[in-house]
């Protein structure tokens, strides 16, 4: 054996390149005992569910039910029980949605109730899983009957348990809910991330203080908080020093009285759901993050403009360090299933944003029809030189107000853009901009952007769009706009002029005689909110 292998991490560093192979991963670990060992963790360290260890054991003391449940068909010897327990030693993260190294793709394999009672009657939990630091419960208890095992979780909390996710079955008695919080600072004082929801998020959770004991906490998500506990909340949230990361979903439509907001020092990402907008809006009012650098809000009700500008207000009351806010998404998740709904939103709902200098990403996503005028964009390069990508996509008709010069304009002054999703008039002829003799000169190349996104642009040959990008942005290999939003004549007008820009496009990239059939690259508006 080569000398280098003496060290583990060598040995570690070799690995990395086979670790997306389990078979690869079984063949090193044949290969001899110094490599056997740290294959094996690699193999074992990150599982969907507790069906492999069950499998590890010879194929006679186990069998497959047809409900893809797995039961011990015979009790197995100490030293079949020993197999399991060191492969178990081995496993770092639980999780629903993680990669299994050991089972082969198939359906999802979960163990019997009395299987799992037979593995911890004979090993404790905790003992089991001595290196476990991710925990996401349900790939213990992805099963009806979960509810009378919730007590069991308290089993798996150890100083090691960095991260933590479950859910509060449906006839769980509040005290034994409240009994496991409180335990969670003397029992699992290593918790750095926190997720937690009340009937899969259907019910309402009531947020302890005892967060507050938990030292490391940085991230906490809570699926199920009553609005109209707002300021017990994040009173109780407020103990959390270390908090950096906050997603919670908003139930409720009675909201509490307001006070004075709670100031949360450390904040950063901020993440809100509910079923309208005024909820994020009540919440944000409520609080104080002068560190605040990323907000997502989504929500599944129709926002009126009056409730979208009541919003824009709240994030600059509470963020009130305006240099620190980066990334702003607003997502409307409702299904829109009348295309009639107005939602006008003229550039001044959107102008309080201005005031945040170091915005890098500002995607708004399906929240209504927007009016927005070239005075607005051209405030827009002033107010956010560093722009990196920026949406205002519409899942309702948009009418065309911002011209393409000023879109050109926008695009080429800011010079890290990447990505820009906007509807155009593009119908006038297009002012570039001229030399000192009178003569026109292009706006200076810009390299950054690569999508571009016209949504329901109006397009006519004088204004030479398809010649400008071209030449402004040599970069350019996503071009794409909406196929419909309308039924009518007047649409398919639309889509025929943006289908010629697009064939112009090819022509000029050389790409008209492409034939090979590659996929330009696909993005969705709802993967903004994911």
């Amino acid at each position: 054996m080569h000398r280098a292998l003496e060290s583990e991490d060598i040995i570690y560093a070799v690995l990395e390149h086979v670790k997306s192979s389990a078979k690869d991963l079984v063949n090193v670990a044949m290969t001899c005992s110094t490599l056997a060992g740290p294959a094996l963790d690699i193999l074992w360290s990150e599982q969907s569910s507790l069906a492999p260890l069950i499998m590890c054991l010879p194929q006679d003391t186990w069998e497959v039910a047809e409900d893809q449940t797995i039961d011990l068909s015979r009790e197995p010897a100490p030293t079949e029980w020993e197999r399991l327990r060191m492969n178990a030693s081995r496993v770092r993260r639980l999780l629903i949605h993680g990669f299994s190294s050991v089972l082969p793709t198939k359906p999802h394999l979960s163990l019997s109730g009395r299987a799992l009672q037979r593995i911890f009657e004979r090993f404790p939990p905790a003992t089991l899983f001595p290196n476990l630091c991710v925990l996401d419960f349900r790939a213990v208890f992805d099963l009806p009957e979960c509810s009378s095992k919730f007590l069991l979780l308290r089993q798996f909390m150890s100083p090691g348990l960095e991260v933590l996710m479950f859910d509060v079955p449906g006839g769980v008695p509040t005290y034994e809910v409240e009994q496991l919080l409180d335990a969670l600072p003397a029992e699992a004082y290593g918790l750095r991330q926190l997720s937690i929801s009340a009937g899969c998020g259907t019910t309402t959770f009531t947020v302890p203080p005892s967060f507050g004991k938990l030292p490391k906490l940085i991230t906490l998500t809570i699926h199920g908080v009553d609005v109209c506990l707002t300021r017990q909340t994040i009173t109780n949230i407020q103990q959390a020093q270390c908090l950096q990361t906050l997603t919670l979903a908003l139930h409720g439509t009675s909201y509490d009285a307001g006070g004075m907001p709670f100031e949360l020092h450390n904040l950063k990402y901020l993440c809100l759901f509910g079923g309208s907008l005024s909820q994020s809006t009540h919440f944000l009012r409520q609080i104080i993050a002068r560190q605040l650098s990323y907000v997502n809000i989504a929500y599944s009700e129709p926002a009126s403009p009056t409730e979208i500008a009541a919003f824009m207000e709240s994030l600059s009351t509470s963020c009130q360090t305006f240099g620190s806010l980066k990334q702003i998404c607003m997502f409307d998740a409702s299904h829109v299933d009348n295309n009639e709904l107005v939602i006008p939103l003229p550039s001044k709902i959107f102008r309080p944003l201005l005031k945040f200098s170091k915005l890098l990403s500002v995607k708004f996503i399906g929240i209504g029809n927007y009016k927005l005028d070239d005075r607005f964009i051209d405030d827009v390069a002033v107010a956010w030189p560093d722009i990196q990508e920026l949406k205002f996509a519409s899942r309702r008709c948009s009418s065309c107000t911002v011209t393409f010069t000023a879109m050109m304009s926008l695009a080429s002054r800011c010079r890290s853009l990447h990505t820009l999703h906007l509807t155009l008039d593009a119908t006038q002829p297009t002012t570039a901009p001229r030399a000192p003799d009178g003569t026109e000169e292009l706006w200076p190349t810009q390299t950054a952007l690569h999508k571009l996104h016209l949504g329901e642009s109006e397009v006519s040959d004088c204004a030479r769009v398809p010649y400008f990008l071209t030449e402004v942005f040599p970069n350019l290999s996503n071009f794409k706009w909406y196929d419909s939003l309308r039924d009518s004549d007047y649409d398919l007008f639309v889509q025929s002029a943006l289908e010629e820009v697009w064939q112009q496009l090819k022509v000029l990239w050389n790409l008209a005689d492409d034939d090979s059939g590659e996929e330009w690259e696909e993005d969705s508006d709802d993967d903004d909110w994911r």
